[in-house]
């Protein structure tokens, strides 16, 4: 027998490998902490991982093998004055990734730099016609005669090319023009497709060489960018090689990976549930650490979903070894959106613990008081006194939720505990097989031993499941049968009850999906074998053709075309132009192109690439005045050029919080870079071993922050890790090769660094301001988007409960297409919303210059549509399981679905979107209280007869009256959260008064009113 905590548990029911969920340790009991438990979660973590000590090793090897090949003189000789550019190139672009997906990164990176050396090569021909062919020959004449009493003649001669001897300005002329096209190309990718980042930077990098070197020179010289390409492809070509043979991982195998942590992050949700059916009343509050902890964790496990998709790209692009293939590995996909999908539902549950969302009562004895002022909304006379009848019954006959809580932790716990144990034994699965890929002894009997594992975990969750259905839901009836005879009986609890039983419910079967397809997997493939990839073409359709699907806020400032799916399956576009037809002659499209490449100019993203162009362009001009064209190439002006164009970005809180972080990284940078150069070398000019002794040791930490910080310091760790190898690599080469640009040695090198870092950074911010491109705008606009597709989320359910017949277009996909579909743009603004809340975080950075910006109530906008998230994702969940005939039967019955409270629904939804999009004040007479609207409705309805009544006491114990009251409870909490969507709107846009309408409201409603 288990022991017992607090609240009473049954003993559960099966083998010996159910697990018991254990009580959290008391302060008391608690383990003193180790070192690792006092660093930070992140740092702890892969300290301790071995998967990431791999990956460090691997990555620490190629990084050190591309700075040591720097260090041989013969090396230097061959590359010049960018021979450590290897060594940056892996800082950036660190061997982590799988072996096909490193392939592709470092692929683009290459792809970008030939692009531009082609925009350059063509700028350099065209600029070499453009030249005034007899300042040409005057010029060469000139500087034959000073090399001709030198000593060394070629060495006179390319000091004077560097000197710009040999600039034309009809030749500079034509190269600024094709850095503006070349910088404009790579801009427009930046700006556009996230995915191909390296594309875009090292593309800039090359076409800036081009265009900054090339004009010094009087003849074409199409080679300037060797010293360029050959330390980039060394570093490739060390980089494969250490991928393939140090620790190799495929795309497979770190997708089953991703798999078994998704999996594992499931379970932490689910047994999470103890813990809430446990806790101390009011403790776990919206603001509580364990609410936060929660909060994070679902976070987590949506962005480790969204990498499994991204991975899910690779899988049949590449060779692998195994026993499943890449179609397999993919077949998990859809089941784990769907339980994700699900569990969100369920952490919904959160919200009643912390107080109950039907009433202004917690789960303490009494009601907690909340004030207009606290929440924005106010309550009418009705709601008040249905409040207080509800709050009456339920303390006299001792149904609260605090009083139910108990005995609903007691009828779910077998259930929950069987969920479980599945994810438990399909992790172990997944893992299994990802694991035993080369072992070369059997593993028939281990995983015949796996495999029963997994059947009994499946046959354990089906008849949990199974005997919740049929009786164990029915012992939550218990307390209310006294009760269920009278008019009044107070049903409150009971439905939050059901709502969390149905969540747990949709949950097991959605993992039960997941144990059945692992099943089927497993039972296809007996033993490993070399599977050859497929499907190439989907890799360029994932990212050349496709653009960014990660809910980034690049089209929050322009107006979208908004696409309805109709009932034949075929998409109209319903949103019209209200100022013109569509064209119907070729002059109109003519004119219509010319007007939208007119509003698209207006756009942030246009404005960024026209700044993009505008800054090369004026920190390029110094590199080609014959005054100061020496210095710029001597103190190499192109790094701020480079800086100038990395730090610009579309917002300008974005850019400033980029400031912030790459200011604070070079500094670090240039810090650590001294001390990995003095240690290594003292006051000498550079010694071989010393160098690659003290890089090596450096570079351990320095390659762990690159792989595992967090991605909101990672800008700022890349330009760390940047400065440092400039600082390092300059200072080695000035030591050993005599060159024109030389900057010189340790403290020199660092100082300059930082003083061509701010340049850049000078350059751009004055650009940024003029005209400033705020994004507190953007996320303004970005939760006004967010919110009208949440509105046509819920107008889908809402479609899918009052439909009778299904559409066409279901008859012929079925029903799981729906509910993929509906899974998909559910997860899409999922993940908008958390890039709108990064945002807010950087746009606090843009200062209080005009004014207060209120930041914390855009920040509770953007919860509360999370919150409406985990809302609809339960709604959908009741409906797919509600018979089709038990919802026709009750849909005249059903409040939440009388046409005019859906209308009134759909009105505040898009009247909030507006007043978002536009900033345009509400105004004060729009109803406040969504449910004061049904409760008026239904008066109405009342007033004419039923057509049909509900009898409590039989259905009541239907198990579809589980999944209705679910769906009923769902609208009711969607309605409260728009409400509070309302309310914040109104105090950030304002209102439009009406005065005396707040008194006359009152004076009727209390005449009227009747309970």
């Amino acid at each position: 027998m288990s022991s017992k905590p607090e609240s009473p548990r049954p003993e559960p029911s099966g083998s010996q490998d159910s697990p018991q969920v254990p009580s959290l340790p008391t302060a008391s009991s608690q383990p003193k902490k180790s070192f690792l438990d006092r660093l930070p979660p992140w740092v702890a973590t892969n300290i301790r991982s071995r998967q990431s000590q791999k990956m460090l090793f691997r990555c620490w090897l190629g990084s050190w093998a591309a700075f040591v090949l720097m260090l041989p003189d013969k090396t230097l000789r061959t590359m010049g004055n960018a021979a450590f550019f290897a060594f940056l190139v892996s800082l950036f672009l660190p061997p982590s990734l799988p072996v096909q997906v490193f392939l592709y990164t470092i692929s683009t990176l290459i792809l970008g730099v030939l692009l531009g050396w082609g925009v350059g090569a063509a700028g350099m021909k065209a600029a070499a016609a453009a030249r005034e062919k007899v300042l040409l020959r005057s010029s060469l004449q000139k500087a034959q005669e000073n090399a001709a009493g030198s000593a060394n003649p070629d060495q006179v001669f390319k000091l004077e090319i560097f000197q710009g001897e040999f600039l034309d300005v009809r030749s500079s002329a034509v190269f600024g023009v094709f850095l503006g096209i070349g910088t404009l190309l790579f801009a427009v990718i930046r700006a556009y497709y996230k995915s191909l980042v390296f594309m875009s930077i090292f593309g800039t990098i090359a076409i800036d060489i081009f265009c900054t070197i090339g004009p010094l020179f009087p003849f074409t010289q199409y080679n300037l960018l060797n010293s360029l390409l050959i330390p980039v492809s060394i570093y490739m070509a060390i980089a494969i090689v250490v991928t393939i043979f140090v620790f190799p991982r495929t795309a497979h195998h770190t997708f089953l990976g991703t798999v078994t942590r998704l999996l594992g992050q499931i379970k932490l949700l689910l047994d999470a549930q103890e813990d809430l059916l446990t806790s101390v009343p009011g403790s776990i509050t919206p603001g509580s650490p364990k609410s936060l902890q929660l909060r994070a964790t679902k976070v987590s496990m949506f962005t480790i979903h969204q990498g499994l998709t991204q991975l899910g790209k690779f899988v049949n692009a590449e060779f692998s070894w195994g026993r499943w293939n890449g179609d397999d590995a993919r077949q998990l996909e859809e089941p784990l959106l769907m339980t994700i999908s699900r569990m969100n539902g369920l952490m919904n549950f959160v919200k009643y613990i912390s107080r109950n969302p039907f009433s202004r009562t917690g789960l303490d004895s009494g009601p907690v008081e909340k004030t207009p002022q606290s929440t924005g909304l106010t309550d009418t006379f009705l709601l008040q006194q249905m409040y207080q009848q509800n709050e009456t019954g339920e303390r006299q006959n001792s149904l609260r939720l605090v009083d139910l809580v108990p005995l609903l932790r007691e009828v779910t716990f077998e259930l929950r505990s069987a969920a479980s144990a599945a994810l438990t034994a399909v992790s172990d699965t997944v893992n299994f097989v990802n694991t035993t890929r080369w072992r070369w002894a059997s593993t028939a009997n281990a995983l015949v031993e796996q495999e029963h594992r997994l059947d009994s975990a499946a046959e354990r969750l089906r008849s949990a499941l199974a005997e919740f259905k049929a009786t164990g839901r029915l012992s939550l009836l218990e307390p209310f049968e006294p009760h269920l005879g009278s008019g009044n009986a107070p049903l409150r609890g009971l439905y939050v009850c059901y709502v969390f039983s149905t969540s747990i419910v949709v949950v097991s079967e959605a993992i039960l999906t997941v144990v059945e397809t692992v099943q089927r997997i497993s039972s296809k493939h007996r033993k490993n074998r070399l599977w050859a990839p497929k499907g190439l073409r989907q890799l360029a359709h994932a990212f050349f053709i496709e653009r960014s699907t990660e809910g980034d806020l690049r089209t929050y400032g322009e107006v979208q075309e908004v696409k309805e799916i109709d009932p034949e399956g075929d998409e109209r576009k319903y949103r019209r132009d209200p100022d013109s037809r569509p064209p119907t002659n070729v002059l109109q499209r003519i004119m219509n192109g010319l007007h939208v490449v007119y509003k698209w100019t207006q756009t942030p993203e246009a404005l960024f690439i026209f700044r993009y162009v505008f800054v090369s362009v004026a920190l390029w001009v110094p590199a080609v005045v014959r005054r100061t064209a020496h210095f710029y190439y001597v103190q190499k002006g192109i790094w701020a050029l480079v800086m100038a164009q990395t730090t610009l970005t579309i917002y300008a809180g974005d850019q400033l919080y980029n400031y912030f972080l790459r200011l604070i990284g070079t500094f670090i940078g240039l810090i650590i870079g001294l001390l990995v150069w003095y240690i290594g070398n003292a006051h000498t000019r550079g010694n071989v071993y010393g160098t690659a002794a003290s890089v090596g040791v450096f570079l351990v930490p320095l390659m762990f922050a690159r792989l595992f910080a967090p991605p909101q310091y990672l800008r700022g760790v890349i330009l760390m890790l940047a400065t440092i190898s400039l600082v390092v690599g300059y200072s080695w080469i000035d030591g050993h090769l005599p060159v024109i640009s030389n900057v010189g040695i340790g403290w020199k090198v660092a100082w300059k660094r930082w003083t061509l870092v701010v340049i850049g950074f000078a350059a751009s911010f004055i650009l940024m301001i003029f005209p400033a491109i705020s994004a507190r705008k953007a996320v303004r606009l970005g939760c006004a988007k967010t919110l009208a597709s949440l509105s046509s989320i819920y107008t889908s359910l809402m479609a899918a409960w009052i439909t009778d017949i299904p559409t066409s277009k279901e008859l012929k996909s079925g029903p799981s297409a729906w509910a993929s579909s509906f899974r998909n743009e559910l997860s899409t603004v999922a993940i908008q919303l958390r890039d709108l809340k990064e945002t807010a975080v950087s746009a606090r950075w843009e200062g209080n210059v005009r004014g207060h910006w209120p930041y914390e109530e855009y920040n509770r906008l953007i919860d509360v549509q999370q919150e409406m998230i985990a809302v609809l994702a339960q709604l959908a969940g009741a409906l797919l399981e509600l018979d089709d005939e038990w919802r026709s039967d009750f849909l005249h019955h059903t409040k939440v679905v009388n046409p005019n409270f859906i209308s009134d629904v759909l009105s505040v939804f898009s009247l909030v979107a507006q007043s978002l999009h536009t900033g345009e004040p509400m105004h004060t007479v729009l109803p406040q209280s969504l449910l004061d609207r049904l409760l008026y409705h239904d008066l109405v309805v009342h007033a004419t007869p039923q057509t049909r009544g509900i009898d409590h006491i039989h259905e009541l114990r239907s198990l579809n009256y589980l999944f209705y009251a679910t769906a009923v409870i769902s609208v009711l909490q969607l309605t409260e959260l728009l409400d509070e969507l309302h309310s914040i709107t109104r105090n950030l846009c304002g209102e439009v008064p009406f005065r005396g309408f707040e008194q006359w409201r009152d004076v009727h409603q209390r005449v009227h009113s009747r309970l």
